[in-house]
């Protein structure tokens, strides 16, 4: 059992908690022996003022009642005082516990008189007996509280049944402030109950203490020979009286050899001043190291030391406690390492690293020393955990701290932050801003040369990887860790942002365009929903017949407050913060049900032969992508032979092996495959003729000076051709001029794209140009 009171816990054994709950009976049998005479006298008030009234019978009869439980409690009682060992105490309470419910029954009957009476003055004497006997039984059957609250609700309920039932609006509020009064009277049992279970307790501990405080000199030696401490008692002149056992295996030495040592001599002058601290009436304290005197064994010890008094208050000696925590300093030592190391690869953490770039940045105040701090993130090293497993991953991780390590001085810290992020803080790089620069740049193309070469995983071929670094020098008196992390972190993601295995320094004016991200970022969390969104489309234009026969469908932001983002922006975004996949979905949606639409509603919409929607790779590369590309051709009603998928050459190119087993799946439901940029993932004729593609897009890059540069124009040229001998459709992007135009037509390019068209237009304005189709633009071809 646990007993709370106030501030302190008490916990009591089983027998003792037994011994308590016989105590609290014991109590209620005392306070229920004075309450019968009262209780009596009261019933005979009740009949007095009845007598002569309609209700003089009844009353009568409700007093023999009365007199019924007051002889059924004497009874309880006489059998608790005459024969106290007769019966389990339990048979005693339930005894006097029956006969209080029995009389608090018959008292809360009293009720139903009240407003049999038409004396105003005999209902109140009713409800003010019955409350009165409520507030007394709320004290006396206070030490079981069980019983107190049962006794209570038996009195009082009928009493504010027959109120609210049968009085007005005054009775009523009555009964409410009856019903409050009966909380009240439970509130002062419990504490009441509390009290006597507080004062029980004290009561019980006090009487086990006074047996425990006899015992205490019997067990007193076999606890100083059986503790599993060191004790040693020493006279006045530092000799050894006597020690137990543990102190002995301490030391590794007998008894023998251990009575009588003098402590004067110790070899290890660690323990003097806390063991002659006993002859000046004070207690000696020692911890750590310690060398033995006869063995000569390495401990980590605590030493607690006390004076010995005789009979007159004399010092005769002093008593030292000895615990050996070797054990237990290895095991702080470990975790006091855990704590500032990483567990994976036993370089310091970003606790100790926060540590010593404090370090550093209070020597750069004091003597304008320069310090670097290397922000490094390993490039695609999600794609080596996702596709290797998490073991290859983690052997990575644990060979490149070893490499980053070798690369660094002795002062330096190489420091993991978690996942793939490491740190490295470059100390004393001189007083010269420039020199400094100079010198953490080294460090970084060292890591970038030693992070390329292959890493030995365990696997049958070896890893390659890179790596994305940026640096930030200290300026100012003013910066922090925390800043300096932060600045080098800005400078790393720009790296990235700019092609990843790179070095960038960071620039105040990262921080703006990294807020401007993140903003960016927020704010395309909740496009969608907010209706930001929409899709713009472009014209795809037949050359010879100067037809609209389809469109490309664009991604385009309408931001509330920066106004139209264009899709390169909002690409990357979306797949930093992982909503490239929602956002996907939703154009590849929304351009099939328009295009639908345009096919069934607009007058020249079956001259519309194709859909080309841009997908990323990201999206590409879902499981479900397939499967949702099936459900919106569904939804939408689109022919899939009209629907053009458009991947970048780059992406496919790259990861050929993977993607071209999707795109054949794609190219069974009927649906085309576009390469988009083609020429500037520099594929080869081999891998194009893998792929199962239907059409190829010309970079815009080669077509803007086809007219001025005879290298493009040969190689556009090149494309077309080649184009025709694998039969795909060519699609040239950019196409700004009629003079590109021309060309265009001349060597049987089939399709265009581009502003001598139109640019990518809303809804609305992609149907008036359907509408015109461009032929009074385009009269002079």
């Amino acid at each position: 059992m646990i007993f709370r009171k106030k501030d302190f816990l008490l916990q009591l054994s089983e027998e003792e908690n037994a011994h308590m709950h016989q105590e609290q009976v014991k109590i209620m049998y005392k306070q229920a022996l004075a309450s019968v005479f009262a209780l009596f006298f009261g019933a005979l008030i009740v009949v007095y003022i009845f007598a002569s009234t309609p209700l003089e019978k009844p009353v009568l009869v409700w007093l023999a009642a009365v007199s019924i439980t007051l002889i059924w409690r004497l009874w309880a009682l006489n059998s608790y005082y005459t024969y106290p060992d007769s019966y389990d105490n339990k048979i005693f309470e339930k005894r006097l516990v029956y006969a209080m419910y029995a009389s608090a029954i018959v008292w809360g009957s009293v009720a139903f008189f009240i407003f049999k009476s038409s004396s105003l003055s005999q209902q109140f004497f009713l409800i003010f007996l019955l409350t009165g006997i409520a507030s007394v039984a709320s004290g006396t059957l206070a030490s079981l509280l069980k019983v107190a609250m049962i006794f209570l609700a038996l009195l009082l309920v009928p009493l504010v049944v027959v109120i609210f039932f049968h009085g007005g609006f005054e009775f009523k509020m009555m009964g409410i402030f009856i019903v409050i009064y009966y909380l009240l009277l439970i509130s002062a049992s419990k504490r009441i109950n509390i009290n006597i279970k507080s004062a029980l307790t004290s009561k019980i501990l006090h009487e086990k203490a006074t047996k425990e405080l006899d015992l205490s000199e019997e067990h007193f030696e076999t606890i100083f020979k059986e503790a599993p401490t060191g004790i040693f008692f020493y006279n006045n002149d530092l000799i050894v009286l006597n020690s137990n056992a543990e102190m002995l295996n301490i030391l590794k030495i007998s008894q023998e050899r251990m009575v009588g040592l003098d402590l004067n001599n110790l070899p290890d002058p660690c323990l003097n001043e806390a063991v002659s601290a006993h002859q000046r009436g004070e207690k000696g304290f020692y911890e750590g190291p310690y060398t033995t005197m006869i063995n000569k064994l390495q401990l980590w010890i605590t030493l607690k030391t006390s004076p010995i008094y005789d009979a007159n208050r004399t010092i005769i000696g002093g008593v030292a406690i000895i615990n050996d925590i070797s054990e237990r300093m290895i095991v702080q030592e470990k975790m006091q390492h855990q704590a500032y190391f990483d567990a994976l690869t036993d370089i310091p953490n970003r606790l100790l690293l926060e540590d010593r770039i404090e370090q550093s940045l209070a020597q750069y105040r004091r003597h304008r020393n320069l310090l670097a701090v290397l922000f490094l993130d390993l490039d695609h090293f999600k794609s080596v955990n996702d596709s290797l497993g998490h073991h290859i991953g983690d052997t990575l991780l644990i060979e490149t701290a070893k490499r980053l390590v070798s690369v660094c001085r002795e002062g330096d810290t190489v420091a993991r932050l978690g996942g793939d992020e490491f740190v490295i803080l470059l100390n004393e790089l001189g007083t010269d801003p420039h020199l400094a620069a100079t010198r953490a740049e080294v460090v970084a193309e060292k890591i970038h040369d030693i992070l390329s070469k292959a890493f030995d995983v365990g696997l049958n071929e070896p890893i390659i990887t890179s790596s994305s670094i940026g640096i930030s020098l200290v300026s100012s008196d003013e910066h922090t860790a925390d800043d300096l992390l932060k600045f080098a972190d800005t400078a790393m993601y720009q790296a990235k942002k700019e092609g990843r295995h790179t070095t960038r320094f960071y620039q105040e004016q990262m921080d703006q365009w990294i807020k401007k991200q993140i903003f960016l970022e927020n704010g395309l969390r909740n496009a969608i929903k907010n209706g930001e969104l929409e899709v713009y489309y472009q014209p795809l234009v037949e050359v010879k017949s100067k037809n609209i026969v389809g469109a490309e469908a664009l991604l385009r932001w309408n931001h509330p407050t920066m106004g139209l983002v264009m899709p390169d922006e909002i690409i990357s975004i979306a797949e930093e913060c992982g909503l490239i996949i929602p956002i996907g979905d939703w154009v590849l949606q929304e351009a099939c049900a328009q295009f639908v639409s345009w096919k069934n509603k607009h007058s020249r919409g079956s001259e519309m032969k194709r859909l080309a929607v841009n997908v990323s790779v990201i999206q590409f590369r879902q499981n479900d992508f397939v499967s949702k590309v099936t459900d919106i051709i569904t939804q939408t009603g689109i022919e899939p032979s009209m629907l053009e998928i458009e991947l970048t050459e780059s992406v496919i190119i790259e990861k050929m092996d993977m993607i071209i087993e999707k795109m054949k799946q794609l190219k069974t439901l009927g649906i085309g495959m576009s390469m988009d940029d083609f020429g500037t993932g520099y594929s080869s004729l081999s891998s194009l003729k893998q792929l199962p593609i239907s059409t190829l897009k010309i970079d815009r890059s080669f077509i803007r000076d086809i007219i001025e540069n005879s290298d493009d124009a040969a190689l556009v040229e090149t494309i077309v051709a080649m184009a025709s001998i694998f039969k795909l459709d060519v699609i040239a992007e950019g196409v700004e001029t009629m003079d590109q135009l021309k060309f265009l037509e001349y060597f049987n390019c089939r399709y265009f794209q581009g502003y001598v068209c139109s640019k990518p237009v809303k809804v609305e304005e992609f149907e008036v140009l359907l509408e015109t189709n461009f032929i009074s633009s385009l009269e002079i071809l």
